[in-house]
């Protein structure tokens, strides 16, 4: 398996395994609310995006139908007050999307379809489109129907090689050894088989999904053919399978970089805006979990950058600019703290505009006069804050710098925005 596809096969697991945990902690609720509502829309706004990618069209075209479902109960306070159908729907796409990626792992197309779920699907849009007034139906399927152009990655048989040559085995017993005998001796790595590097990530895997299910079953009902002691068990045997993956695989930034290119690649052809990314320290080492959450973060800073601070080519060259954006994309390390920086040679923030727009929604504590710049950046960090007038492609669908941050402090780090009109924007991550 290529590093994209490996890649996309643990953020995905990641992903389907905290939606199935939004669904179970919502249990016995009479509706749902926009909180809700925009949480599992994220999720499936990224499976969705990232499928597309890399070219798994069943599993695309199902995300984009729920998709779709998702957009009819978003804005003006809605709610879902149908959760048990809702919530089938959900569990039967976690099912559906999981069983896509084991067909990857064994090295399969996942051809696998799901015309029942997709008919249930586009029958509960039907419902509530038809519903609709007649101006909100409209803006409704004017949003849906939005042309998506992708970039696609294929892996390339050089790919296949690196990784081949990466995870070559020192012998059968998976032992431990220097590395010198690549050529580096400052650095060590901890190698295993390749069939038992497989078999611990697919263990891990299955008894991650078989715990989810066994936590949702047995909030369903009052017995079951398993005790809790047994639950427990297997929650034990995940977290120490997964304590012996991550100390063993060597991981680093390098799929997140291309992954990023592409993600620039493609806005630079939708908006109309040439630009370029610049990477520097992609073979900063990371914590393979931790790296998969900085990548889901990665596509909503970069995407910023893109949408709102790379100007046109017109724009740029009136303000003497070079017609090419650039955004540079940096991983290091400082004092043993892991850095991830983004910085654009964009517009920059508009101090006055992120003021006005924090007052009209009742974010401000104090004067605006009385704010300090730092003070006025870390307003963009505030749920519910947005500049976007109306919900574009990338823009205004409930996917902010709150929830970036939000991310980054999970996992113990900091966010900071720096930036000064007409030269840029800077935003820097840093985990412990």
């Amino acid at each position: 398996m290529d590093p994209m596809t490996e890649m996309f096969c643990d953020e995905s697991n990641l992903i389907l395994s905290g939606l199935r945990k939004t669904i179970v902690s919502r249990r016995g609720q009479s509706s749902y609310g926009q909180e809700t509502v925009q949480e599992i829309f994220r999720s499936v706004h990224t499976l969705k995006a990232d499928a597309t990618m890399m070219l798994y069209e069943n599993m695309a075209k199902v995300s984009k139908e729920l998709e779709g479902l998702l957009y009819c109960f978003q804005g003006n306070g809605k709610e879902i007050s149908d959760t048990e159908r809702f919530t089938k729907i959900v569990i039967d796409y976690i099912d559906f999307f999981e069983e896509g990626i084991d067909k990857i792992i064994e090295e399969r197309v996942p051809v696998n379809t799901a015309d029942d779920l997709s008919e249930r699907i586009q029958n509960y849009t039907q419902e509530l489109t038809s519903q609709m007034e007649e101006e909100e139906r409209q803006k409704y399927h004017l949003e849906v129907s939005k042309p998506n152009k992708q970039r696609f990655y294929i892996a390339s048989a050089g790919t296949e090689e690196q990784q081949t040559k990466s995870s070559k085995s020192t012998g059968t017993d998976g032992a431990k050894e220097d590395s010198a005998t690549s050529g580096n001796k400052n650095k060590k790595h901890y190698v295993i088989s390749q069939e038992d590097r497989d078999k611990i990530c697919q263990s891990v895997r299955s008894l991650l999904r078989l715990a989810d299910s066994m936590e949702y079953a047995l909030g369903e009902q009052e017995s079951a053919t398993f005790s809790r002691e047994q639950y427990q068990k297997l929650r034990d045997v995940q977290q120490n399978l997964n304590s012996v993956k991550e100390s063993l695989i060597n991981t680093d930034f390098v799929p997140v970089a291309k992954k990023m290119e592409v993600v620039v690649d493609e806005m630079s052809v939708k908006l109309n805006k040439p630009a370029k990314l610049l990477v520097k320290g992609e073979k900063t080492p990371v914590d393979l979990e931790k790296r998969e959450k900085i990548s889901s973060a990665l596509i909503h800073v970069i995407r910023n950058a893109m949408d709102h601070g790379i100007e046109t080519m017109d724009e740029r060259e009136r303000l003497g600019k070079s017609p090419m954006g650039l955004i540079k994309l940096k991983f290091s390390t400082d004092n043993g703290r892991l850095k991830v920086s983004v910085t654009d040679d964009g517009a920059g923030m508009d101090q006055s505009r992120i003021l006005e727009k924090a007052k009209q929604r009742g974010l401000l504590t104090k004067a605006p006069e009385e704010y300090t710049k730092n003070e006025i950046f870390d307003l963009v960090l505030t749920s519910g804050f947005t500049t976007s007038e109306e919900a574009g492609e990338y823009s205004g669908r409930g996917v902010g710098m709150d929830v970036v941050s939000s991310n980054v402090k999970s996992m113990g780090g900091k966010l900071k925005i720096s930036s000064d009109a007409g030269i840029g924007t800077k935003i820097t991550m840093k985990f412990n």
